[in-house]
């Protein structure tokens, strides 16, 4: 695949110019506004031999060869990942515009033009982490996790649980918190959890919650309480290969309860992610993390743009560089 970018004073001009210089197969990728004035049409066919100049190749900018090359692996990828074509284009179209000959940083300036990234990081902990989300997608885990890296940091840490229902849950996490000497403050309910939150004022609370069904309206609601009480702003939990559709449709009416920013699990298991993309991107929510491995002493990586474009564009290579990193000591 080639990819082209070419300029009119009018969108007849810069259509005229795709059809001379391509021809009629040629599929137009993007049309943007041009910097000059005028349009910018980015268009691409398979394998065309260089055309002959005509009087319209004084509105062709053909992209280099390197940055060509870029555009070409990135489009592979996108396709290999089952990008949906709304968000593929987007991201092609802005990268073509970033276009050198490293793909990494081209398509890693798409994604921070196209997509939000609110991490959890080391140097700005939340003084409250909730995460919430459906049955079964890691959360505790993940609070396992978080609280094993703050816990070696020698950081002051309050585990709770407000999963008191499912069986086996609370004990899941009492295993983890012996291990770490940490008491496990059980909670039946959102008063509980505002007291607790209040008289923890120095330490950081990793708060672990029930899976809970966002389209049922009673468990909507309890678990909505839950999140106002430590000030109404959630992480949501969700495995990076759900289909697109319905994960959309969840992560839209987690929001509605205060979930503001997507922390995806089993990136480990997860070949495609077109349906991760899709999920950030239709529902408007930001990276948070994502996690690699069940291990947890491998705690959720920071998403950033270049994170999500090595992992687009290598993801096994990127996902073994992550994981043979030095790992946190339990000793």
């Amino acid at each position: 695949m080639r990819l082209k970018s070419f300029y009119g004073p009018n969108l007849t001009e810069a259509m005229r110019a795709v059809r001379e210089a391509l021809g009629e197969d040629a599929i137009i990728v993007a049309t943007r506004d041009d910097d000059m004035g005028g349009i910018r049409v980015t268009a691409a066919i398979d394998d065309v031999a260089p055309a002959a100049p005509t009087h319209a190749a004084k509105y062709s900018a053909p992209i280099d060869d390197g940055g060509s090359q870029a555009i070409e692996i990135i489009a592979d990828a996108l396709t290999r990942h089952q990008a949906p074509s709304h968000i593929a284009e987007k991201l092609l179209a802005t990268a073509t515009q970033f276009a050198n000959d490293d793909p990494v940083l081209a398509l890693g300036a798409a994604f921070d033009t196209h997509f939000r990234f609110q991490p959890i990081v080391d140097d700005k902990p939340e003084k409250q982490l909730i995460l919430i989300g459906p049955p079964g997608v890691g959360k505790t885990l993940c609070i396992a996790k978080f609280a094993t890296k703050a816990t070696l940091s020698k950081r002051a840490v309050s585990v709770v649980s407000a999963d008191i229902e499912r069986a086996g849950g609370m004990e899941q996490l009492a295993a983890f918190t012996r291990l770490l000497k940490l008491n496990l403050i059980e909670i039946e309910d959102a008063h509980a959890l505002r007291d607790v939150v209040s008289l923890r004022k120095d330490n950081l609370v990793y708060i672990d919650t029930p899976g809970r069904n966002p389209f049922d309206e009673q468990e909507r609601h309890s678990l909505h309480e839950l999140v106002k009480a430590v000030g109404g702003e959630a992480t949501l939990v969700i495995p990076a290969g759900l289909d697109g559709s319905e994960a959309v449709d969840m992560a839209n009416e987690f929001r509605k309860i205060g979930a503001t920013r997507i922390l995806f699990t089993r990136l480990e298991m997860t070949r495609r992610l077109g349906s991760m993309l899709r999920i950030a991107f239709d529902a408007h929510m930001p990276f948070a993390n994502f996690s690699l491995s069940c291990k947890v002493t491998e705690p959720p990586q920071p998403m950033n743009p270049v994170a999500l474009a090595r992992l687009v564009l290598n993801r096994h290579e990127a996902a073994q560089e992550i994981k043979t990193a030095p790992k946190l000591s339990t000793r």
